[in-house]
């Protein structure tokens, strides 16, 4: 993708896409880990020569609520040029403890999700967006250790994952509700012309030839082969879009 001097590209979204970024001028740390970290690597070395800019405005925890809430101060001030958005996962967490239906999880996200879209259009323009499907996976509950991750089982500590101690209930109305909010994500980047990055099937399909533990570790978050999947899907998408 062919990035201009003037070009801001900026990743919005939850802990997917904070990925521990540091919050201070360090940048060794300021893009956080993870797909955001991988596209804009490669994007900053092909296009060095113009010098673009990259913004990590991820939070871990947030929903689409919680994004909007911060929208003005994170996004629309620092003028991106190129936007990225991902988010819906935690969603499904906030509707089960409100103890209301995937339905309304789902219809409060698209809400959110629509208020978003339609204050960065109106105030930004027609930028770039890039919308990628969020995604949950429930995982196999007779073992929670980490011996299916890319990585050794322990080499940290005695851990088990941290959707041991989720309720079976909990899990389903999660799984239930993301269905209804990946439909919901899709829907509004064809409204709004965003592009749209899909990734729940890709992350199965290559499950299949594995686990799905070791693309997304707890359900949630993606390991390193998942990260490397969305960065891969995500600059595929982008493909052509420098193009008139």
């Amino acid at each position: 993708m062919k990035l201009n001097k003037d070009d801001v590209v900026l990743f919005s979204g939850d802990s997917i896409t904070d990925g521990n970024r540091g919050k201070c001028m360090d940048c060794n740390h300021i893009m956080g880990h993870g797909y955001q970290y991988i596209v804009a690597s490669k994007l900053a070395l092909e296009n060095a020569e113009n010098m673009p800019k990259f913004i990590n405005k991820g939070y871990s925890g947030e929903n689409a609520e919680g994004l909007l809430e911060k929208w003005q101060a994170d996004v629309i001030d620092n003028k991106p040029t190129i936007l990225s958005i991902l988010v819906g996962v935690n969603d499904g967490g906030y509707g089960y403890f409100a103890k209301i239906s995937p339905d309304e999880t789902a219809k409060n996200h698209e809400t959110n999700l629509r208020a978003i879209l339609e204050k960065t259009r109106k105030e930004l323009g027609d930028i770039k967006i890039i919308l990628c499907e969020p995604f949950y996976f429930p995982l196999d509950k007779s073992d929670y250790s980490y011996k299916n991750s890319p990585h050794p089982d322990g080499v940290e500590g005695p851990f088990k994952r941290p959707d041991s101690n989720d309720p079976q209930d909990s899990v389903a109305y999660r799984e239930a509700a993301n269905i209804r909010i990946r439909a919901a994500t899709k829907k509004l980047a064809g409204e709004f012309d965003c592009t749209f990055v899909p990734l729940y099937d890709k992350i199965k399909e290559n499950a299949a030839r594995s686990r799905i533990e070791y693309f997304v570790w707890d359900g949630t978050h993606p390991s390193i082969a998942g990260h490397m999947i969305i960065a891969q899907e995500w600059l595929k998408a982008v493909e052509g879009l420098d193009k008139p």
